[in-house]
């Protein structure tokens, strides 16, 4: 019953309200998007291809103005597959950036592009340098092909983002 109650808490805390300390200035959050500056993350997406990235002011009171940072960004990459665990307990989110090149924000990771009304499930994003240092709540239902919408800290070069074919967790 915990891990229901839990649950419903992050939904009510960050995906239907924004929370300021997590995203970018000016980022507005619907049920299926993620706007930052009047900019639809999901329109960038299908537009430029993924993973992207869009920098934008940070705001007052954001984690990255605490650590001096001007300048925060949202990363929107696609879903490469969704596996069981290898321990069988949970799910491996596998997308098509590198997360070890950026420092998402847990707790800010959206599915955008389409609605869903699935229940949330605990989910290992990948492919990161040591498994399970991204952990993100997102629908049950997510599926390869989708959008998937984050936060993070610092800025950075979309070539540290972009999907390397002989990352170590890949070659497993």
């Amino acid at each position: 019953m915990t891990v229901l109650h839990s649950l419903n808490r992050y939904r009510q805390q960050h995906l239907e309200q924004r929370d300021p300390s997590l995203w970018p200035a000016f980022t507005a959050i619907t049920r299926d998007d993620v706007l930052v500056a009047g900019q639809s993350m999901t329109a960038m997406a299908r537009e430029i291809g993924t993973p992207c990235t869009r920098v934008s002011e940070s705001s007052a009171r954001s984690r990255s103005a605490a650590a001096g940072e001007r300048h925060s960004a949202v990363v929107v990459t696609t879903v490469e597959a969704v596996s069981v665990s290898a321990d069988g307990e949970g799910f491996d989110l596998w997308v098509d950036a590198e997360l070890d090149g950026c420092e998402p924000v847990e707790s800010a990771f959206r599915l955008i592009g389409r609605r869903s009304r699935a229940q949330e499930a605990l989910f290992v994003a990948r492919p990161c340098q040591r498994y399970g240092d991204v952990q993100c709540v997102l629908p049950a239902d997510i599926r390869a092909g989708d959008l998937v919408a984050f936060a993070i800290t610092r800025p950075v070069a979309l070539h540290d983002i972009r999907r390397r074919p002989a990352h170590p967790e890949r070659l497993l």
